[in-house]
């Protein structure tokens, strides 16, 4: 069970690399010799943010290998021959795909990033990486498969951050400056502080007693508002700067600390429950309230050259909408699972 417990985490990891790589999907094409050549030559330059992007993207999808095919002297070895045949379809796909290019350099940034993920769990090197790693996740969080999913829905929501074309909280994309938000600012202020607060349940939830939630909490929105800000300092267009920073979004974020603040206090069942509603709810208000653009507009708020970009606006966003409905479906069944254990205890 112990090794079993890591394939839901890596399946679903594999899912994200898939959806990265093979966006839009179609039309489909049929590769051609001179498509096979360029995927085996030296690219004419290497953009540094490319290869980037190629090592960190398979980093999770190494150490989530190894966790799974652990114990085993060649464990190493097989995670990272794992997450190669992986890199190998995606590549091999991408030749079927317009505006999708398939090099072998990006298959060994891949590869060295998996690489770079399975490194920590060998012996010698887990006594400093993954083992005091292992411990604060014992301490922290909820033991288990539950735990690992919920730090994987966490671990989701901070990646799509990373477009600072999204709305904190929000839905849809940041609006054109010129334009009005659909519902105005009540409901977007309300979409926020049911989104915090949801969040924050959710936190307290997958935290190992629920201690720590409003801490842990403003650590993460720290994190993201962080992202969000250099994000948008560095690669968004001067005019749509102030759309991402608008009074309504931060004053509903200070009334969802204080929703959180006096309902972390709750029973666990009632903050689960209460999390799916406030998560719901947060979602309606915001796509009521949100402005939605198709990509080629969306793309017309960034001040970025590189090809990545197209790949980092439609994913972000894609886990940007599915991530609320993605986390009550989870806490819906850890409710359930939780109600029916207990009840197995009563009745022995």
């Amino acid at each position: 069970m112990t090794a079993s417990r890591y394939r839901g985490p890596l399946a679903a990891w594999a899912l994200v690399i898939a959806y990265a790589s093979l966006y839009p999907f179609g039309p489909l094409r049929s590769p051609t010799a001179e498509m096979l050549q360029s995927a085996l030559a030296r690219p004419r330059y290497l953009i540094p943010f490319d290869v980037a992007v190629n090592v960190a993207a398979y980093i999770p999808l190494g150490a989530l290998a190894w966790l799974w095919l652990a114990p085993g002297r060649s464990a190493f070895l097989r995670a990272v021959g794992l997450a190669a045949a992986l890199s190998v379809a995606m590549e091999a796909s991408q030749l079927f795909i317009p505006g999708r290019v398939t090099s072998i350099y990006d298959l060994a940034a891949n590869v060295a990033g998996a690489a770079l993920g399975a490194l920590p769990f060998v012996p010698p090197l887990d006594a400093l990486g993954a083992a005091p790693i292992a411990r604060w996740r014992g301490r922290i969080v909820i033991p288990g498969p539950w735990g690992d999913t919920g730090l994987m829905l966490a671990a989701l929501w901070i990646i799509a951050q990373l477009n600072p074309a999204l709305p904190f909280f929000g839905a849809g994309n940041l609006p054109a400056p010129d334009t009005d938000p659909l519902a105005g600012g009540a409901l977007e202020a309300a979409g926020a502080a049911l989104g915090v607060c949801g969040f924050g349940l959710f936190l307290s939830v997958l935290l190992a007693g629920g201690k720590g939630t409003l801490r842990v909490t403003l650590t993460i929105l720290s994190v993201a508002l962080w992202l969000k800000f250099l994000g948008a300092s560095a690669i968004l267009q001067p005019a749509f700067f102030a759309e991402w920073a608008t009074p309504e979004r931060f004053a509903g974020i200070a009334c969802g600390l204080a929703l959180l603040a006096a309902a972390r206090r709750l029973s666990r069942p009632a903050r689960t429950y209460i999390a799916m509603l406030a998560i719901l709810a947060g979602a309606l208000f915001s796509k009521i309230a949100g402005a939605y653009s198709p990509l080629e507009e969306l793309l017309r708020a960034f001040r970025w050259p590189y090809g990545q970009l197209a790949n980092l606006a439609t994913f972000t966003r894609f886990l940007h909408e599915t991530w609320p409905f993605a986390t009550v479906v989870f806490l819906g069944a850890l409710f359930l699972h939780e109600r029916a254990t207990a009840r197995a205890i009563i009745t022995e």
